[in-house]
């Protein structure tokens, strides 16, 4: 395909004819350094880059005692900021990889429809617009490109986690760019839509169901995390999305009602699955 522009009126999505959501080239990275500040073991950047023509913000951590490292991309909770979000950088930091933090759509920096306004984004689908959960998957991959134009990263080894709706948006992205290495989801699960009835509504929503981009993280992992007293997302929920999804995969459930947030429970069992997605 040819290369795009970053013009807002040039359509950049379409959805297949499997019902699946793709984007068309992504074009150059346009992105740049805000702000730098150094911490004891790492150093903090605030970034922004383009994406459907739109700034996204990020905050990208650096661990200092690690040459080119590898990298993680997050997708906060909803609501959560990436300054809110920072026990889950800092830990992977302390880990050895850098991460690249997003603002949501309508959070923090980064403005627009909020990710969970549906009917909004619906309203932007039928009217051939661009609803503000395409483009969410969209910025993440946006944000993988920003990071494979840095010579300080190992842009060949990264994962994206994704918490709470930043999990279902982590495996719908990584189900579309096959470069991730691999998913890791805090308190994730299928999007839940009872009203069936509006077949063009099903279409825009089953786009960026996480259960239909399963079959395409294989030979991938996906890693599931899940406390069993969540109560917003439920632990039947998300067994239920781990149990549809192929191999290689991995369930770790919690005693506690954490979720879609950073606890140390978990740090162990995530530094191991990430080392088997990113290799160290």
């Amino acid at each position: 395909m040819n290369q795009v522009s970053l013009d807002k009126n040039l359509k950049l999505w379409y959805i297949d004819s499997s019902g699946k959501l793709n984007f068309s080239d992504r074009g150059p990275v346009n992105g740049r350094v805000v702000s730098t500040e150094s911490a004891n073991n790492y150093t903090l950047q605030k970034i922004v880059y383009e994406s459907f023509g739109d700034n996204v913000f990020a905050l990208l951590r650096v661990p200092k005692n690690v040459t080119k490292p590898p990298v993680v991309v997050v997708m906060p909770a909803a609501s959560i900021t990436k300054e809110a979000d920072e026990a889950t950088a800092v830990a992977l930091c302390n880990m050895g990889y850098a991460s690249l933090t997003l603002d949501a759509r309508g959070i923090g920096d980064t403005g627009g429809d909020a990710q969970n306004d549906w009917a909004t984004g619906f309203g932007k689908f039928e009217s051939g617009g661009d609803p503000a959960q395409y483009k969410q998957v969209y910025d993440a991959l946006k944000g993988l490109d920003y990071v494979k134009s840095r010579s300080d990263l190992d842009g060949n080894n990264v994962s994206i986690l994704g918490e709470s709706i930043g999990g279902m948006w982590a495996i719908v992205a990584a189900g579309i760019e096959p470069s991730f290495k691999g998913v890791v989801t805090i308190s994730a699960s299928d999007f839940d839509f009872n009203d069936t009835s509006d077949a063009n509504a099903t279409r825009f929503i089953n786009a960026v169901m996480p259960s239909k981009y399963l079959d395409s993280l294989t030979p991938r992992k996906i890693a599931m995390f899940q406390f069993d007293n969540d109560s917003v997302t439920l632990m039947a929920d998300g067994k239920a999305l781990y149990d549809k999804a192929l191999e290689p995969k991995a369930w770790h459930q919690y005693n506690g009602s954490v979720h879609g947030l950073w606890s140390p429970v978990i740090a162990d069992d995530v530094h191991q699955e990430l080392i088997g997605m990113l290799g160290r």
